[in-house]
């Protein structure tokens, strides 16, 4: 049986100032699409940029050419957009959280755009 990467698997690749942020929404996430598995985890412009496959895609992903029937793409629907809704909150909120802390921060524009606290800004 595959077992999908999910985001756990994929802290490493931001700040931990994040990891508490990601860890709560891959626990929403479970809840909406227990199968869940991540394309990539990163930071971008100073927010968090996630990619995930769920219901639909995952269905594909996994390989499957037949199309779902209606009652299974509708459920793949719900599934899609209640995953887009809880990543959407959590990159939004990656504005506003320092990725090397985890206090409140905003975005600092320097040779590159990142999320900081005002204690870590004084720090790079």
């Amino acid at each position: 049986m595959h077992v999908p990467e999910q985001i756990p698997d994929h802290l490493d690749f931001v700040g931990r100032g994040w990891h508490p942020l990601l860890t709560r929404l891959h626990e929403q996430l479970v809840a909406v699409s227990p199968s869940y598995s991540v394309q990539q985890v990163k930071e971008k412009y100073g927010t968090l940029r996630i990619h995930l496959y769920t219901g639909m895609l995952r269905h594909l992903n996994l390989g499957n050419t037949d199309w779902p029937d209606p009652d299974q793409a509708a459920r793949y629907k719900d599934e899609d957009d209640a995953a887009r809704a809880l990543v959407h909150a959590a990159e939004q909120e990656s504005a506003r959280t320092c990725e090397a802390c985890g206090n409140p921060g905003v975005p600092r524009d320097r040779a590159w755009i990142k999320t900081l606290c005002d204690d870590c800004a004084g720090h790079r």
